[in-house]
């Protein structure tokens, strides 16, 4: 094909060289893509989501949540996460690559989510539906607002508004040749434009039950827990229960949601996945086999009854057994099988709810959000009855660990939120659920700081010498 167009390249400078040459300086290379030539048809959108897509799946993604789990004391050990002890302590290197690979591949989102809607937004190729660009810019506006999430809470102080220290925002594509240095925008001004992003995620497609796509569902959740880490908790609840209500489904068996994975009408958004490229868990899996952390058995014992009793809550017993994670279960050769990992589930819905209600000092549909948990769980019908009020928040942040361990490392963030609002020391005599809390954020990494003058280090690791 390219000797083709070389040939007919030759033969037609052959005949009319000074009509088709024009000016030296406005000869382009062959085969660049740019916003303005990238979309070609109604599938060159399609194509570029599905990269957006992919990108949940890469490296830089699936390591660092074994390394937040070492933090949270779900797991002991990583095999993928570089800095195993310094996660254990709380006490990252600002060179960690696993960091750096985490906020290099989040930036990708935000750039290529920003690429695409520069391409679509006013381009409106044959044989695309207006109804489908914009469900197309819906999906990519999440991924957008996901991503600058997922930065804020790891790398930014998100649970001050006030705080200077959000973190870098972009509204168009970056290229390789502009290095034009740019500062840290507020958290005010971060969860402004999440907010703003979400609103045109509002377009994506209805839900129709395909985790691995997101939808208005996804959308509202997404909101939701959004909502809760700007202490909007009013809001929180009410979208949590629209989102419950859209979703359709109820909670069903605990272990079926891991064993259908994906497929699971309890999965709201997790990665496709296909064997045998993609082998999404099996790091976790094999992390394993290096022992469970403390704190996921500590939290189990207390939730079942006296602590040292071997009591265990029933999501503990059932999916951490001994040298396996039955969360991660579907990597299978005979089958094509293979795991997802659960960005969002429907469980965490009533588990914002609940803490958002009761935050507010709404008791009574707290404790109907924490019983639907509960309930499935195994525990009496009126356990939740018999939790205080003033007992009561830290209740759910035990059910929302255990409900969740292994799967996004939200328990974490919630550590810090629950930490900055409550005055909770998750170190303390009686908790001792991580070993320190001395950095609330993830530092930002030496390698991006190197090349954004402009861009400030968090303030506790500049107090350091860990650098």
């Amino acid at each position: 094909m390219r000797k083709n167009i070389i040939l007919t390249a030759i033969l037609g400078l052959s005949l009319s060289a000074c009509n088709l040459l024009g000016p030296v300086d406005d000869i382009q290379p062959d085969f660049v893509l740019t916003d303005e030539n990238v979309i070609t048809d109604a599938n060159s959108p399609e194509y570029l989501l599905n990269g957006i897509y992919s990108l949940y799946r890469e490296s830089g993604i699936t390591a660092m949540r074994n390394g937040m789990f070492i933090l949270t004391g779900t797991l002991y050990n990583s095999t993928t996460a570089e800095g195993t002890t310094n996660f254990r302590d709380n006490n990252l290197r600002v060179q960690n690559n696993t960091v750096l690979n985490y906020y290099r591949t989040l930036y990708t989102i935000v750039n290529q989510a920003n690429s695409l809607t520069a391409a679509l937004a006013n381009n409106s190729p044959d044989g695309l539906t207006p109804e489908r660009k914009a469900e197309i810019l819906g999906e990519t506006a999440f991924h957008k607002a996901f991503a600058e999430f997922l930065l804020l809470r790891s790398f930014g102080e998100f649970w001050d508004r006030t705080s200077e220290y959000g973190v870098v925002l972009y509204d168009k594509p970056v290229r390789d040749n502009e290095t034009e240095a740019k500062a840290r925008s507020t958290v005010e001004a971060c969860y402004t434009q999440i907010l703003a992003d979400l609103d045109v995620a509002a377009d994506a497609p209805a839900y129709d039950g395909r985790a691995y796509r997101v939808n208005q569902v996804t959308v509202k959740m997404l909101r939701a827990r959004v909502m809760l880490y700007m202490g909007e908790f009013g809001e929180a609840a009410t979208l949590a229960q629209q989102a419950i209500d859209e979703a359709g489904s109820p909670l069903g068996d605990y272990q079926d949601i891991f064993a259908q994975g994906f497929s699971s009408p309890e999965t709201l958004f997790a990665p496709y996945v296909e064997y045998p490229l993609e082998m999404l868990g099996s790091n976790v899996t094999s992390d394993v086999m290096s022992g469970y952390g403390t704190t996921v058995a500590l939290i189990a014992d207390e939730l079942a009854g006296t602590v040292g009793d071997e009591q265990y809550d029933a999501r503990y017993t059932d999916v951490f057994t001994p040298g396996s994670l039955k969360k991660y279960v579907l990597n299978s050769t005979a089958t094509g099988d293979e795991n997802t990992y659960y960005l969002m589930r429907l469980a965490e819905l009533y588990l914002i709810k609940a803490e958002a209600e009761a935050r507010r000092g709404n008791y009574a549909p707290a404790r109907t959000a924490l019983k639907a948990i509960t309930d499935r769980a195994g525990y009496d019908a009126d356990y939740v009855d018999g939790i205080a009020d003033a007992d009561l928040l830290l209740a759910i942040f035990r059910h929302k660990y255990m409900e969740l361990a292994a799967e996004n490392y939200e328990e974490w963030f919630d550590m810090v939120r629950y930490h900055m609002l409550d005055g909770t020391d998750f170190t303390a005599t009686g908790l001792g659920y991580t070993v320190s809390m001395q950095h609330l954020t993830l530092p930002i990494p030496e390698k991006a700081r190197s090349g954004n003058k402009l861009l400030e280090q968090n303030p506790s690791y500049e107090l350091t010498s860990n650098q």
